[in-house]
């Protein structure tokens, strides 16, 4: 083959691999809106009311939440929940989270929750 046709095959692979990669990540996140809905009718599968229970008691004030590396941390989290296949894997990952993160996990999520049910109150009205 050709360098040039061997540079074109090069291209195709890479826009392949570029299209899958996108479609994989276009179902992680449908996958992440069903729990999220889920969720919002007050189903939470990936956490166990006891677990939710304990981190929601302790209120926090949100200027603690928002230090840029607690941001950050959490954006990690959340990209690596949102990128795990099965309901399995994501429980699985959940449970091996140390407390803090866990922690920000729980308040992201639920904070992620009450905004999507607050937005869709708010188109109804």
């Amino acid at each position: 083959m050709s360098e040039s046709g061997q540079s074109n095959q090069n291209k195709s692979d890479q826009k392949a691999a570029s299209k899958k990669n996108q479609k994989v990540q276009e179902k992680s996140l449908e996958r992440m809106e069903a729990l999220l809905k889920q969720s919002a009718m007050g189903i939470h599968i990936l956490f166990d009311n006891h677990s939710i229970k304990e981190v929601m008691k302790h209120g926090k004030d949100d200027k603690d939440f928002f230090d840029f590396n607690k941001m950050k941390r959490v954006q990690d989290v959340m990209t690596e929940l949102i990128a795990k296949k099965t309901y399995v894997e994501k429980v699985s990952f959940v449970r091996d989270l140390d407390d803090e993160a866990f922690e920000m996990l729980v308040r992201t999520y639920f904070h992620i929750v009450e905004n999507t049910v607050r937005a869709a109150t708010e188109q109804h009205h």
